[in-house]
């Protein structure tokens, strides 16, 4: 279950919406179902990951589910994957991700808190929350 925010700029009118939650195919599993799969859910370089490490650990277990980072500097906005891989309590693995105009690593961000972001499309200080466009999903 999750919640879709949409933002939308004062400036442009250019609108995107953001995932935060569970749900869909993208959830917690153990790997080895994750891996029987058909598809594959997560970027390449994750899924490889993910088929490297069930052939080094045993009983490793997959949490995953969208998320909205924000990068610090730019104070751009992305929906990401995330994706942890656990064995016993102990983290194996985490997703961490990058910003695509600065380089710098994105931060989890509180969506709910959140009032302005910079426009990915204007580069304005306008991105806002669209409060009579959210939706839950199962």
């Amino acid at each position: 279950m999750g919640h879709t925010y949409t933002y939308r700029c004062e400036h442009c009118g250019y609108e995107e919406h953001f995932n935060q939650g569970h749900g869909y195919l993208v959830h917690s599993q153990p790997v080895t179902e994750y891996l029987k799969q058909r598809t594959k859910l997560f970027h390449y370089k994750t899924h490889n990951l993910v088929k490297q490490l069930s052939k080094k650990v045993k009983n490793l277990y997959l949490k995953a589910g969208f998320q909205v980072y924000k990068c610090h500097k730019c104070k751009i906005l992305y929906d990401k994957i995330e994706v942890i891989i656990f064995n016993h309590e102990k983290v194996i693995h985490k997703s961490e991700f990058r910003c695509n105009k600065c380089r710098t690593r994105l931060r989890l961000t509180n969506i709910h808190r959140l009032k302005k972001a910079t426009c990915p499309k204007c580069d304005h200080k306008t991105f806002q929350i669209d409060h009579q466009h959210q939706h839950l999903w199962d």
